[in-house]
């Protein structure tokens, strides 16, 4: 798992001071060609999917974080698929066992972007 830190959210703009909470969803990421030798997801990795969680005011800003994330990471982000709270995700019979950990790491690094496994594919075009 990694993180990305993000700078602090502005608590003065209105739209930014709503309660924070966890959000989740998993992220379908493809390396930015701009980015020469990108090795992130292997040397024949085309892209991967990934789970993320981060604190965000709704889920436009947390797709948001997860997007400035990404290209910290020389990532384009062409998806993120069942964006949620986190606690509604914790509740499904289904939830991967991962965002246990990663919850605990965004409860102590509150500014940060917490990636999962990246699960790649080498097909040359997305699923």
């Amino acid at each position: 798992m990694g993180t990305v830190p993000l700078p602090p959210c502005n608590m003065n703009n209105t739209r930014e001071s709503a309660a924070m909470e966890l959000w989740t969803g998993l992220a379908c990421l493809v390396a930015d060609p701009k980015c020469e030798e990108f090795r992130r997801f292997g040397d024949d990795g085309k892209g991967a999917y990934v789970n993320i969680v981060a604190w965000a005011n709704s889920e436009e800003s947390f797709v948001e974080r997860v997007k400035q994330a990404a290209t910290e990471l020389d990532c384009i982000l062409l998806e993120v698929d069942g964006t949620q709270l986190l606690d509604s995700r914790m509740e499904e019979p289904d939830y991967p066992d991962e965002l246990i950990t990663m919850r605990a790491t965004a409860q102590r690094q509150p500014n940060d972007t917490i990636f999962g496994c990246f699960h790649t594919w080498v097909q040359s075009h997305v699923n």
